[in-house]
Parts: structure tokens; C-alpha cells; sequence
């Protein structure tokens, strides 16, 4: 019987290419499209999940408030580890991972340098809490001692090809100790936040194992909880430690006793989030790597749905269309006994066999479309529909699920006609079939609408964002990375930069924007109040370098010997401190061990970081001259000049300069527009599944005209006998649409608002609604549509019609 059906259904299929062809396609590219963002969004909610202990390993954030302003970092002190492990039973385990800002690390074989910036230093026990597989090695002791290392598969063929790394000795640039190989471990999941090409030990440096608090490294520590810990009443213990570590190290740096820091404004604590929410849930500083968001992933869920079921409501019009067709073929088999249940199973067989079609091209089309995907994504996806039992399965479980959704309701609308009525010729074209198309129709011009809307305002904001006066210049800025590994010839590498007229200035700084910002408290002369600050150390040329706008007073010169102990702030910062002409107020900070810092400039604000945060107090300071510290050179090039000439002569003046050190360098604006990376992204697939979903809602558009002309061409012919032409053709096929499209914008508009707000709350600074943006959704929809129209009037007004009155 079933094969019976199949056979049937093929039978439909083949007599029916034109529907059977639009149907396919759009189920197809709605099926594929909907694998597509399903893998990605799968792919965000798994991070950090293949770990076996996930349940239980928990980060330790600090959070701090000083002055009224909180900081959530994703860090804490260094001792914190040990101190919990002595401390609370509940915690199993604890373990400690450094990233050093910019350190490089480079590898010499045969004579050459290479440089891996993916370098993290981790306690002995890391494999004991992650399960990162270790190909060779013993986790137990891999990281035990000094001066090990442990490389990545990828990272050990690279630079060992097929010999065998373990043991061998490695020569970490700048540094006079080799690291000792103890391991390679299976290259780290793409869903994981804890990236990285080489693993040292955390004991290499006395300094990141000491017992100091304030100041000290900053690390990201991971804890193990018992099964029955309960998180939140160990939270509020961690409380004991603040008193009984922080306490001390605060009065010494501050002068002030804890409740009196407290009484001021100030607080700091830690608490814990889970491991498997870091990435799409966290809201921290200083994290390892960039995180989701949580608004892509119900954005990017919501298109995926809508495209599958936009390809599954242009099948069910176009069956609820045909279904007058088709009643004579159930009136009759009614007649020769068959049931409705059988009838149901009959179309139910031809709406599968349609969607096992669309998903097996789907299935390719994934395969396929792949690379371009992830290329579009930004990042790998492990995945392979088209393999493996699991693929299968999937695939075959979503054909059956788009098949049935699809083909439900056309299967009990045809198998419900009644053979008497139906064979005396007494169907009825109309009724709730037709209010279902409309239904239909509406839903797909809605769902368009809304992405385009969508989309256009999502490329407003990122143009605003990257076109929008930060404060700064960051146009033709070129940023060179270690100027430590100068040492001594870091003047002499700077006056070879200037001597040449395409160079305008070259300034040194400990950090730009868009990297990660150190913080400073200072308070005013004899007050006890502390407002916490971005800080960063820079150079006498950093403000023509980076083209800062001075509000008052001046900017280092070397012409003034004081400015070691002078201070440049923001316009922030200005009001917040509460002076009304601040050139020459004097701030103190524990840093300088209670010396005044006089205030000698105020910048205009600039955004050190995107426009999703609010500026925040910024401070500057001359960065001592004799000092061989870590951070960057930046250098403008002049507008006009040659950039690869300019480029080219930079890195021939470090060669002379840098006793062979590698030379690292990239674009400051390229560099920052990567702060928008998400929206980058967002905004790519918005574009192209809108495109796909405005397509196969035109698909199943040009299938229901083409049905809708055949079905009235008797009545187009009767018209064009008596002298209707093409415009009146056009007016009698479009009245319908034109009242579909209205309905559709109208429901379209505040659902579209809405979804926008939502996600424009997440920038400080944003675009304000352009009413044009949602003219212009529904006219682009409506002028699709009348091109569709067109060509299926064009085709009925060239066709002639004493032909279709006689066949008719």
C-alpha cells in the first residue's frame, strides 16, 4: 500500500514539473538555510560543554565599586586560588590561568622566527580540571615544573613536522632560559573559550606565584565544586577573604582602614560564573576571548524558523491553490471505496517525498556552502550533515518534520471533499482555503519586511559606529607591537622613523584603544574620596599621534621637567572630580606612594573602547623615557603618502634597529573595527538570509500568479476579446496583493520597532529611527511583486486568446 502511495505521489510530481520544481527549491534553500544557522546557534549554546567536570567548574569574577562606578573584571587575585582550596571544603579544585597582554613568543628553526600570539601559562593541575586530550605527555606532571611547555598538535607539526617534539628545547624569544617540550595536546575545540597554541607553567615566574594581593597578577581562576555545593552561600563566605587579605593590602596602599574605604564609596568581592555560561553570558572585562551575545542567537533562531517555514507556507499554498484540480481525482477514488484515512496517507506520502527531495539537495547544498558559511561566521564549525549516522538521522528527522508540517493541512482540505458535490461539478473555489493562502501570503510579506527593515538598520548603526568622531584619528595609524624588545635603541628607532616625510609623529603608549585599559584610583589633594580611572602611560608625541583634541591647558613637552608627576585627564573625568577649572589641581594615588600628580590638560573624551559602553574617566601619564616597558609604537603615516613604500621603510628601520627581533605590526583602524566583530556578522547573515527568505517568498509568489493565471485564463481571454489591455490585466491580477501587502506592513511595523529597540539598547551611542527605512521594507516587497505580476501578465496578454476560449 505505502509503496503504492510513493508510487502515486511520483506520478503527481512528474506531471506537475512547475510545482513540483518551485515547491522542491524553496523547501530546499529553506531547509538549507535553516540547517546553516541551527549549526551555528548550536554551535554557540555547546561552549565549554565537552568538558567531563562542565557542571561543576565555575570562573571566579572580581567585581569592584569605587566613587559611585563598578567594575566587573573577569579576573582576581593571584593567591585567591590557594586561599579557597585551604579555606572551603567545597571546592575540589582550583586552578589558574595568566594571559600576558601582547607578549609574543618566537620559536627559532633553522635560522628563522616565528611568532604565536595564542601563548596562556596554567597551574600543574589545568588538565586535571579541563579535559583538553593530551596526546603525549603525562597530564599529572606536564606543567609542573619551570619552564615547561606544552604545544598544540597543529603548533608541534609546524614547527617539528613528523619528529617527535617531547623533550626537545625551545628558545623563547628575549629570553636567555629554553622552555623544556612536556607535552602536545589535541588541538583546543573551536567552542571553547580558553584558546590557545602554547600551554607553560605558572611556575616559570616567582612573581605570578607570590602571596601579594594588591598589587600583584591578575589571573583567571577556575574552581571545582563538590555536587551539592551550594554557590551562592559560597559566595557570601568569599566575603571572609576580603577582610582577612584585601584588608591589610587596601590600608597600606590607600591610608585608609577597611570600613572607612567602604564608608567612602568603595566595596570589592568576588562571585562565581558557571563555565558553560561564559561565553554567551558574560559581561566582564578582560575575558580570554571575545563572547556571544545572547540577542544574535534568538535573532539568528527567529530568521532560521521564519525561512523554513516561509518555504513550508509557499508548499501549503500551493496545494490549498491546485486542491481545485485535484477534486475530481478524490471525488472518484472516494466513489471506488477509499477512505479518507487512506486519502490523508496518500497526500501525506506526496508532501515527504517533496521534503525528502528538498532535504537531500539541502544536505548538499550545507556541504557545499560550508567553507563560504563559516567564512561568513567568522569562525569554524565543526559539522558534517552528509555523514555519519547522527547527520542521518537529522536530516531524515527534518524531512519528516517539514513534510508533515507541510503537507497536513492540504491532505485533510482534499480528502474533506464530498464525491456527490464535487463530481456534479458544485467545488467551490473559495471559502477557508483561500482565507488560508491570504493567511499565508500575509505571513511571508510580513516576515520579509521585518528582516529587511531589520537589516537596513543593523548597516546604520555599524556605518554610524565606524564613521562616528571618537575623539581620535584612527586613519592612517600604523601600530608596531614589543617596543621592549628595543631596549637601548628605542630613541635611535624612533629619530630613523621621523627622518622620513611620509611619517608625521611616532608616540609610544602602554595600551591604545581597543585593548584593554589598566585602572588607576585617585583622589583629590586632602580628600579621602577615590575615582577610579582608565589609565595609560604615554608619550610626548601620543596626542599629535592620535590626534587628541585639547579642551584646556597643554599635553607633555619635553620643555617642562615636571611632567613625571603631572596628569593629563578627560572632560569625563573633569566633571566628575568636580572642578571647575581643573589645570593645576593635583590629584594623589597610591601608584606614586601618595605624591601629587598635577593636573596640567583636559583631552576631549574619546571612546577607548566601542560604542556599546559609556566613556569613562580617563587619566594619562608621561611614560618614563629610561624605562624599557611593554606596549606599542604607533606612527602616522601622512595622508597621500605611499603606505606599502611607508610600511616597507618602518620595517627595514626596526631591522636596523631590533638585532633581528620580529617585526609585528597591523592598522589601528582595522585593529578597532574589530570591536564590532558580532555586528560585523550579525549583520552579513541578515543580509544574506534576507535576500534568501525575500527569494523564496517570491518563489512560491511567482508559483501562486502562475497557477492563479492558468486557473483565470478563460477570464483573461474573455477580457482581452473585449479590449481589456495589459494595465487593466495587471490591476486585476494585483488588487489582491497590493491589499495582502498593506495588511502585511501594517503587522509588520511595530513588530519590526520593537525587535530594533531591543537590539539597539545594547549601544550607548546609536541611530536614531529613519521613518524612510520602514517606507522603504514594504515599497521594496511591493515593487518584487509587481515585477512578478508583470511577467505572468506579459505571458497571458501575449497568448491568444481564441486558444485559451477553446481549450478552455
Amino acid at each position: 500500500m505505502i509503496k503504492n502511495y510513493f508510487k502515486t505521489a511520483w506520478r503527481n510530481l512528474v506531471r506537475n514539473k512547475v510545482f513540483s520544481l518551485i515547491t522542491i527549491s524553496g523547501l530546499a534553500i529553506g531547509t538549507a538555510s535553516f540547517i546553516l544557522i541551527s549549526l551555528y546557534v548550536i554551535n554557540e549554546l555547546s561552549y565549554d560543554r565537552f568538558h567531563s567536570k562542565a557542571q561543576h567548574i565555575f570562573r571566579i569574577n572580581t567585581t569592584s565599586t569605587t566613587a559611585g562606578m563598578s567594575t566587573d573584571v573577569a579576573t582576581s587575585h593571584s593567591p585567591l586560588a590557594k586561599a579557597l582550596m585551604v579555606k572551603y571544603p567545597e571546592v575540589v579544585a582550583a586552578t589558574r590561568l595568566l594571559s600576558i597582554g601582547s607578549l609574543r613568543v618566537g620559536l627559532e628553526k633553522e635560522n628563522e622566527h616565528y611568532s604565536e600570539d595564542k601563548m596562556l601559562f596554567a597551574d600543574s593541575n589545568f588538565f586535571d580540571v579541563f579535559s583538553f586530550k593530551l596526546l603525549k605527555g603525562n597530564p599529572k606532571t606536564a606543567l609542573v615544573n619551570p619552564r615547561s611547555l606544552v604545544l598544540t598538535e597543529t603548533i608541534a607539526k609546524k614547527y617539528f613536522g613528523d619528529q617527535d617534539p617531547m623533550g626537545r628545547q625551545v628558545a623563547v624569544e628575549d629570553d636567555t632560559v629554553s622552555y623544556l617540550i612536556t607535552g602536545v595536546v589535541a588541538d583546543v575545540p573551536a567552542n571553547s573559550h580558553i584558546q590557545f597554541h602554547m600551554l607553560g607553567s605558572l611556575s616559570t615566574n616567582t612573581q605570578w606565584n607570590d602571596n601579594r594581593w594588591i598589587p600583584g597578577p591578575y589571573v583567571h581562576t577556575y574552581v571545582v565544586l563538590r555536587n551539592n555545593a551550594n554557590v551562592k552561600a559560597l559566595e557570601s563566605k568569599m566575603r571572609e577573604i576580603v577582610y582577612k587579605y584585601l584588608a591589610p593590602e587596601i590600608e597600606y596602599y590607600s591610608g585608609l582602614t577597611m570600613a572607612n574605604w567602604e564608608k567612602a564609596g568603595s566595596s570589592t568581592g568576588y562571585y562565581l560564573i558557571p563555565l558553560k555560561d561564559i561565553h554567551l553570558r558574560s559581561t566582564s572585562s578582560d575575558e580570554l576571548q571575545p563572547v556571544g551575545n545572547t540577542s544574535y542567537i534568538y535573532i539568528f533562531t527567529l530568521i532560521a524558523l521564519i525561512i523554513l517555514f516561509i518555504a513550508i507556507f509557499n508548499f501549503i499554498n500551493m496545494a490549498t491553490a491546485r486542491s481545485a484540480l485535484r477534486a475530481k481525482e478524490v471525488g472518484v477514488r472516494k466513489v471506488i471505496g477509499s477512505s479518507r484515512g487512506r486519502l490523508i496517507s496518500q497526500f501525506l506520502c506526496e508532501s515527504l517525498l517533496v521534503s525528502i527531495f528538498a532535504t537531500i539537495i539541502a544536505g548538499i547544498l550545507v556541504t557545499l556552502l560550508r567553507p563560504s558559511f563559516e567564512g561568513l561566521v567568522g569562525k569554524r564549525i565543526d559539522f558534517g550533515v552528509t555523514s555519519g549516522y547522527g547527520g542521518f538521522l537529522l536530516l531524515s528527522g527534518l524531512a519528516i518534520i517539514v513534510g508533515v508540517l507541510a503537507g497536513c493541512y492540504p491532505a485533510f482540505v482534499l480528502s474533506a471533499f464530498q464525491p456527490v458535490k464535487v463530481l456534479k461539478g458544485v467545488f467551490s473555489k473559495g471559502g477557508s482555503s483561500r482565507w488560508l493562502r491570504n493567511f499565508l501570503v500575509v505571513a511571508q510579506f510580513t516576515a520579509s519586511i521585518i528582516i529587511i527593515i531589520g537589516t537596513i538598520i543593523v548597516y546604520k548603526q555599524l556605518h554610524f559606529m565606524l564613521t562616528k568622531n571618537l575623539g581620535f584619528n584612527k586613519e592612517q595609524v600604523l601600530v608596531i607591537r614589543r617596543p621592549d624588545v628595543l631596549n637601548g635603541s628605542l630613541n635611535a628607532f624612533k629619530n630613523g622613523l621621523v627622518t622620513n616625510p611620509d611619517i608625521r609623529s611616532v608616540a609610544r603608549s602602554n595600551t591604545i584603544p581597543g585593548k584593554p585599559y589598566p585602572r588607576r584610583s585617585y583622589r583629590r589633594k586632602g580628600e579621602t574620596e577615590s575615582f577610579l580611572m582608565e589609565f595609560n602611560h604615554v608619550g610626548y608625541e601620543y596626542q599629535k599621534t592620535m590626534d587628541l583634541k585639547m579642551l584646556s591647558g597643554r599635553f607633555f613637552s619635553k620643555e617642562h621637567g615636571l611632567d613625571s608627576q603631572a596628569v593629563v585627564i578627560n572632560e569625563t573625568a573633569a566633571k566628575l572630580l568636580g572642578f571647575d577649572d581643573p589645570i593645576g589641581k593635583q590629584l594623589t594615588t597610591p601608584w606614586h606612594k601618595g605624591e601629587l600628580m598635577t593636573i596640567i590638560g583636559v583631552v576631549k573624551d574619546f571612546n577607548i573602547e566601542s560604542l556599546r559602553k559609556k566613556i569613562e574617566l580617563v587619566a594619562l601619564e608621561l611614560i618614563p623615557e629610561d624605562e624599557n616597558m611593554d606596549g606599542y609604537i604607533t606612527v602616522r603615516v601622512n595622508a597621500g603618502a605611499d603606505i606599502r613604500k611607508t610600511v616597507k621603510y618602518i620595517e627595514e628601520t626596526w631591522s636596523r634597529h631590533s638585532n633581528g627581533k620580529l617585526f609585528e605590526s597591523f592598522f589601528f583602524d582595522d585593529d578597532y573595527e574589530s570591536l564590532y566583530k558580532s555586528e560585523f556578522t550579525a549583520g552579513k547573515v541578515l543580509v544574506v538570509f534576507a535576500g534568501l527568505s525575500i527569494f523564496i517568498a517570491c518563489l512560491g509568489l511567482v508559483g501562486l500568479l502562475a497557477f492563479t493565471a492558468s486557473v483565470r485564463k478563460k477570464e483573461i481571454g474573455i477580457r482581452k476579446v473585449l479590449g481589456a489591455g495589459i494595465g487593466k490585466l495587471i490591476n486585476l491580477l494585483s488588487a489582491d496583493v497590493v491589499k495582502l501587502i498593506v495588511i502585511a506592513t501594517l503587522v509588520a511595523w511595530p513588530l519590526a520597532y520593537l525587535g530594533t529597540q531591543y537590539w539597539l539598547r545594547n549601544f550607548v551611542d546609536r541611530i536614531a529611527i529613519d521613518p524612510w527605512t520602514y517606507l522603504f521594507a514594504p515599497m521594496s516587497v511591493a515593487l518584487i511583486c509587481a515585477v512578478a505580476i508583470s511577467f505572468q501578465v506579459v505571458k497571458a496578454a501575449l497568448a491568444n486568446p481564441v486558444k485559451s476560449l477553446r481549450t478552455e
